[in-house]
């Protein structure tokens, strides 16, 4: 595919040429508030999880805006200030790490970004008073001493069970720069920016019994390995900077040092956030504008730089803003090769370009990708009594990428931007959220611009997790994905909690809790069972009965039970009848 070019190489270089000094730059994002250019920009983009399942009512934030995603997992925020070389955005949601992203901000543009999330699960326990060994999820360990813990409220010790969250990122994974947080680059011990090559990265996050926060006391380290990936070990060095990740300014800081041990880094660490083990390398400034052959803007595009002798560990990853832009950092005096993807993640353009010693701008890159089409897919929903469903959805997947389209009076309709025009299938599935129904999923034949899928049942299988309540007469379901779920057991304390709410959250919830930890089937005591439902809140004048009716394996069984009760409206006092039902997914003691 051919490449054009406003300016030839050659003249783009003599005309921007920036001599790059071994001084801090004026560019340089430090810690210093007087070096930091603020712009006004929009953020938009999508969240998925480590499954690539759309993440439906994470919270985003970008400077001091924030947007909640809907069911597909976009987001969009208007008219933020952010840090023009670093404009930070985090993705926070119950049950996974915080996930980020730090772009370039170009001012007065909507500026794209893309994040997976992953799913957190206690890897293990320790004891505070004598703390012990952790297997991580995905390689490597962590070790802690003893009375090495403090409460992050109030900076009190704490010798109590600790349950320990960790992730293993491999930086040859196919989604690493989906998944890592930030960006890959630094700020070095004399405040320096650099470019970052990771050898590893590695999530660790501490909960106490009750669910305290908990972080390293003053004074006391704990020892990561971190496993290097073979196709990273040949050019492993014996020893590599360690890097915090600084979630405030949405890049990494040195801060210690991982010996080569084996196949292994070792390295001790004073506190616990994303920690990476990364070679440093000096960068330049780049920048290009994607069009279409119609000159037309591609946004959003994903643009991919690696140096052409490595082709695992990616140097730059960027997304193409809404005038087609994309800027980045990109390896000083390195001959690289350029990619350009779709949103199939098909690579639609490649080219080798480089070495560079200044900042380059290369100028419009052209890309033809009369390949791709939108379709309209529509269709109706029926629930169980073959009635209009009024409170559901339909996931449609197509070539692998899952969209969800909201059902309204028994209607759906969503139009799909496609990666080609080829005749393909989609696999449709209808969800009844009121009547905890899924229906089979259905095959439809994508072979034209307007697609209707007919008539689709929500029935036959039952929603794998929901917490559903009659009160005074009302049905109210929560239904995952559509709703936060929960069930917590504190092993610490003794006792478990089940919590739904609303997604994004309104303020309406409802929370059980036993007097005794949940840890088989059978009758548990609950003291305290309380339901919000705006403007109304009710709640028990005694103790209750909760049934258990089935207790399945940590991380991949269920818990379920019912529970009949009067609960007290706390505006009338009158003593109100109330029938809960539930099913959610049983995790680990103490997550």
């Amino acid at each position: 595919m051919k490449r054009i070019l406003s300016l030839g190489f050659a003249a783009i270089i003599m005309a921007l040429v920036i001599i790059i000094s071994c001084k801090k730059s004026d560019n340089n994002p430090s810690d210093n508030s007087n070096n930091i250019e603020q712009v006004t920009a929009g953020i938009s983009g999508r969240v998925l999880d480590n499954n690539n399942q759309p993440v439906n009512g994470a919270v985003v934030k970008a400077g001091t805006a924030a947007a909640t995603t809907d069911i597909n997992g976009n987001f969009s925020i208007s008219n933020v200030s952010l840090n023009k070389r670093a404009g930070f955005v985090k993705v926070e949601k119950d049950g996974f790490f915080t996930g980020s992203r730090t772009i370039m901000v170009k001012a007065g543009a909507t500026n794209y970004v893309s994040i997976q999330l992953i799913k957190k699960t206690v890897s293990g326990t320790v004891s505070g008073s004598n703390g012990g060994n952790i297997n991580v999820q995905g390689g490597g360990s962590v070790v802690f001493t003893g009375n090495s813990f403090v409460n992050t409220s109030g900076n009190s010790a704490y010798t109590g069970t600790v349950s320990v969250s960790t992730y293993f990122l491999n930086p040859t994974s196919a989604n690493f720069s989906e998944i890592m947080p930030g960006t890959l680059r630094g700020i070095t011990t004399t405040n320096e920016e650099t470019g970052l090559q990771s050898y590893g990265m590695m999530a660790v996050e501490l909960t106490g019994a009750n669910g305290e926060k908990l972080q390293l006391a003053a004074g006391k380290t704990a020892t990561l390995t971190f496993p290097i990936p073979a196709g990273l070990q040949g050019a492993a060095p014996a020893t590599i900077p360690l890097w915090s990740f600084n979630d405030t300014t949405g890049l990494w800081k040195e801060e210690g040092v991982a010996t080569k041990q084996g196949t292994n880094y070792v390295g001790t660490v004073s506190h616990f956030t994303w920690w990476n083990c990364d070679f440093p390398y000096g960068v330049v400034d780049f920048s290009a504008v994607i069009k279409d052959q119609n000159g037309k803007p591609l946004f959003p595009a994903r643009i991919e730089l690696k140096t052409l002798v490595d082709t695992i560990t990616r140097y730059s990853n960027e997304y193409t803003d809404a005038t087609g832009l994309v800027s980045g950092v990109i390896p000083k005096g390195k001959s690289l090769e350029l990619k350009i993807y779709n949103q199939c993640n098909t690579v639609v353009y490649s080219q080798s370009i480089g070495p560079f010693n200044a900042a380059t701008d290369l100028g419009t890159i052209t890309v033809n990708v009369s390949g791709t089409s939108q379709v309209t897919v529509s269709g109706t929903v029926t629930n169980c009594n073959d009635n209009a469903v009024t409170n559901g959805f339909v996931d449609i997947s197509i070539e692998s990428l899952h969209n969800r389209a909201a059902v309204t009076n028994g209607s759906f309709s969503m139009t799909i931007t496609r990666c080609s025009g080829a005749p393909a299938t989609a696999v449709i599935t209808a969800y009844d959220l009121d009547a905890n129904q899924i229906g089979s999923a259905t095959n439809v034949a994508i072979n034209s611009a307007t697609v209707n899928a007919g008539k689709l049942s929500a029935c036959g299988n039952s929603v794998t997790q929901f917490v559903t309540y009659t009160i005074n007469g009302t049905d109210v379901s929560y239904i995952s994905p559509a709703d936060s779920l929960k069930a917590v057991t504190w092993l610490g304390n003794n006792y478990s909690e089940i919590t739904a709410m609303h997604k994004p959250h309104n303020g309406n919830l409802i929370n059980l809790r036993t007097r005794t930890a949940i840890t088989a089937t059978g009758s548990y005591t609950v003291y305290y069972a309380y339901i919000n439902e705006n403007p109304k809140q009710y709640i028990n004048s005694s103790s209750l009965t909760l049934n258990v009716t089935e207790f399945g394996p940590a991380n991949t069984g269920y818990i379920s039970g019912n529970l009949s009760a009067d609960l007290k409206d706390s505006t009338t006092k009158a003593s109100v009848p109330t029938n809960v039902s539930f099913r959610i997914k049983r995790p680990t003691a103490g997550q």
